[in-house]
């Protein structure tokens, strides 16, 4: 600090902010606001060693799961910790789907935070053919099958992530029977045993724990929502796209035409909010720009490292992520809907399951 002093004015910026993003003898948290064993807790656990190695400093890097109200507990807590770069959270669909509709209890914002990164993850949706029908050889024929079906379907709650397949469901001329109270690993062992029969997955959920399922011919996966762009464009799916129907092609084999209107553009923020946004990081309001560069710096480093790659190649390998300013945009266009369509929105909640909230 003397040095620094000696130095003038000038040399005190560079050091300071050097002091600012050493993190030496620090412990960094990163908060998942699910129970262990999910997916968002699976995201924050991959980086964690990483982070270790190439932080500044290498400091220890612990995770911290708080579960609550579909991730609003957790998210609460983060929007009230200091951006002191000691703090991270992991965000999933739940926590933007949360803070549109979760009403007075959403303490946080995720506009406010500092996103480092944003991980686009395709949704698979497939279905029991027992109970259903669906083949997975014609959408225009598993479309008409649903239709005809008793469906049944698992969610968390009202406004947790699975609000975009229902939104598919509905679009597409069907609506299955909820089932609350499951988390994601209940509602796939469900559907296995046939208590549900059609579900949905993250890509790679589905690829690790369903595809031996679907080899036996228990499940047949025939839908994905594809991926929408920043600009509000529906691209197909790298993952998914060459193994099933996107829910546009779905649509237009059904009805002959492309879809569009209100519901259409409020399905279309679910797919920005729960693939587009499908997993992030973020740092509290109020960090510095010199530890957030840091963080955005350390992230694409790690990116770049063969065995992180080939342990996330699975996963994440095929969708572009983004960094720093291009993740805030992908955060911001997924959870930025207009007061028409909200209103049409909490309507349709209220609608198909008797309450906002």
């Amino acid at each position: 600090m003397a040095a620094a002093a000696l130095g003038g004015g000038v040399a005190l910026a560079p050091a300071a902010a050097s002091a600012m993003t050493d993190f030496s003898g620090k412990t960094v948290t990163i908060i998942v606001p699910f129970k262990e064993g999910g997916g968002a807790s699976r995201y924050g656990r991959t980086f964690q060693p990483f982070l270790q190695q190439y932080l500044p400093g290498n400091p220890k890097v612990v995770v911290l799961n708080k579960p609550g109200g579909s991730s609003i507990l957790g998210a609460n807590y983060f929007q009230r910790q200091k951006g002191d770069g000691l703090t991270l959270l992991t965000c999933s669909t739940s926590t933007m789907t949360s803070y549109l509709f979760g009403g007075k209890k959403v303490k946080y914002d995720p506009n406010s935070w500092r996103i480092i990164i944003a991980n686009p993850l395709g949704t698979a949706i497939y279905a029991r053919p027992d109970q259903t029908g669906v083949a997975a050889i014609d959408i225009k024929k598993d479309v008409q099958s649903l239709r005809k079906s008793k469906l049944v379907f698992g969610a968390k709650n009202k406004t947790s992530a699975e609000l975009r397949a229902f939104l598919a469901f509905d679009l597409l001329g069907f609506f299955p029977k909820p089932v609350f109270g499951l988390s994601t690993g209940k509602q796939r062992k469900a559907i296995l045993r046939g208590e549900l029969n059609i579900n949905y997955d993250s890509a790679a959920k589905f690829n690790k724990s369903v595809t031996k399922w679907e080899k036996k011919g228990d499940v047949k996966l025939f839908m994905n929502l594809g991926v929408l762009t920043p600009k509000g464009k529906l691209i197909k799916d790298p993952f998914l796209g060459h193994r099933s129907a996107s829910v546009v092609e779905a649509y237009e084999a059904a009805n002959g035409k492309k879809p569009s209107g209100t519901h259409w553009e409020v399905l279309k923020n679910f797919i920005a909010m729960g693939v587009s946004a499908s997993k992030s990081m973020a740092l509290p309001k109020g960090t510095s720009d010199a530890v957030y560069k840091t963080y955005v710096d350390t992230f694409k480093k790690i990116y770049k490292d063969p065995k992180f790659l080939d342990f996330i190649k699975k996963d994440m390998g095929k969708y572009q992520h983004s960094f720093g300013k291009d993740a805030q945009a992908v955060i911001k266009f997924a959870t930025t809907m207009s007061p028409k369509n909200k209103k049409w929105m909490n309507a349709w909640i209220k609608k198909k399951f008797g309450g906002s909230s």
